[in-house]
């Protein structure tokens, strides 16, 4: 079934996905992002579910299409929906922590343009305060400048004693010292700010590359979901086809009890005259173009059994039943080369009805094919049959449509294979389906 191709593509995915994630440690002063344990036991949980799924896939695959078969098929089906919802619903719940995760990565990197905000306004003012005490010192340098050494001496000079002229070049000296040191205070300022800022901006790079990393693998999810949603809607057709194959099955089997006796008549009468068409045409050596006992599939894109071969309301069912919604009026195609024995196409009778019409002893509309070697296939129940008696055809050549033609309660394909007259079970060969 496609979900299995799809479950297998998700493993791989599921399995990148833990493997990346054990990897993602955010550090950001305080803060770090992990994939937790809620991630973890959704990712178990994705796991545990994926198993079940290939369980019920194998469940449903093995069943036979009686009326009790095709019920407990549809409740493998329906548990499958099930199963399939509890699958998306994870996806989801994964979906939301990926969400989650990437608004606590986005409220942290809010956080951190804040500081940076509130660095850069640091910045600013300490540039402003720097700037205006770089300009008031180049004006006393160029005030220096000017006056040269006479306003030194000039101050010098002024002092009344020489222990008033110590204490005026103590407070030069100073003064001086105290301008050199403002600027390099302000300077060592600025560059603690400007390293704080890079490092605010190299976190927050860090941070806005986990967020792309955790979209990526929220897309990737997202995608999935829709690729499983696209499926539960495929089951649950498959379901609608099942509850309405099993209203057909009932109501064929109503109509065989009710006219058995005829029918059985009928396909006496038609068997007897089959068998001799293949004693009397059929050719003794073989001349498919297929490996002995492989046979292609007749109804391309339909593979639905709805009746097995065997054992079927008190009586023998010789064929298998193919179906499947729209079938009507699709390709039957020979499935090996061969030449036409025998065809019928009197019946007009092409729709569901409660009992046999009588036309071609309940086939309806059939032909028979001669493979050569004893192999013979039928194929019946067609709309119109468009190959003659006498063409040879070769293997996939379409030889009618499907229709409803004979003892038929819907559309469908009966298929037969033969071997030295005997009506063999048409599973047990290698069907080619394509």
């Amino acid at each position: 079934m496609k979900h299995r191709t799809i479950l297998q593509r998700f493993n791989i995915f599921l399995t990148a996905i833990v493997v990346g994630l054990t990897g993602v440690v955010l550090s950001t002063g305080t803060a770090s992002v992990h994939a937790d344990s809620s991630q973890e036991e959704l990712e178990d949980r994705l796991s545990e579910i994926a198993d079940e799924m290939d369980r019920l896939d194998d469940k449903i695959s093995d069943l036979e299409d009686d009326i009790d078969k095709e019920e407990e098929y549809q409740n493998s089906i329906d548990e499958q929906i099930e199963t399939t919802e509890e699958y998306i619903r994870t996806l989801a719940e994964l979906i939301s922590e990926y969400n989650s995760q990437i608004e606590d990565l986005e409220a942290e990197i809010a956080e951190r343009e804040e500081d940076i905000a509130a660095t850069e306004d640091k910045i600013a003012a300490e540039e402003e305060e720097i700037d205006y005490n770089i300009d008031l010192y180049s004006q006393r340098l160029r005030a220096l400048y000017v006056s040269q050494n006479d306003s030194i001496a000039s101050i010098l000079l002024g002092s009344s004693d020489f222990f008033d002229m110590l204490m005026r070049i103590e407070l030069i000296t100073r003064v001086a010292e105290y301008n050199n040191n403002l600027i390099q205070t302000l300077l060592d300022l600025k560059e603690s700010y400007e390293n704080d800022k890079a490092e605010l901006e190299g976190k927050i790079a860090d941070l806005e590359a986990s967020i792309a990393e955790l979209d990526d693998k929220k897309a990737e999810v997202e995608e999935r979901k829709a690729e499983w949603e696209e499926e539960l809607e495929g089951l649950e057709e498959l379901y609608s086809e099942s509850k309405a194959q099993i209203k057909a099955l009932e109501a064929q089997q109503a109509s065989y009890e009710a006219n058995k006796d005829q029918l059985e008549k009928e396909q006496a009468e038609i068997e007897e005259e089959i068998e001799r068409i293949i004693r009397e045409n059929a050719r003794s050596e073989y001349i498919g173009d297929l490996e002995l006992g492989t046979f292609l599939w007749p109804c391309p894109g339909y593979y639905t059994i709805t009746s097995g071969y065997g054992s079927r309301w008190g009586s023998m069912h010789y064929g298998i039943d193919i179906s499947g919604s729209g079938i009507m009026g699709a390709d039957i195609t020979a499935a090996n080369s061969g030449y036409v024995l025998t065809v019928y196409n009197g019946c007009t009778h092409n729709y569901g009805k409660s009992s046999s019409c009588g036309c071609g002893g309940g086939f309806g509309n059939y032909c028979i094919i001669d493979h050569g070697g004893g192999y013979v296939t039928l194929y019946a129940h067609a709309t119109k049959i468009t190959v003659s008696e006498g063409d040879y055809v070769n293997t996939g050549d379409v030889i009618g449509t499907v229709g409803s033609t004979g003892y038929s309660t819907g559309a469908h394909l009966h298929f037969e294979i033969r071997v030295d007259g005997e009506r063999l079970d048409p599973e047990s060969f290698n069907l080619i389906k394509y």
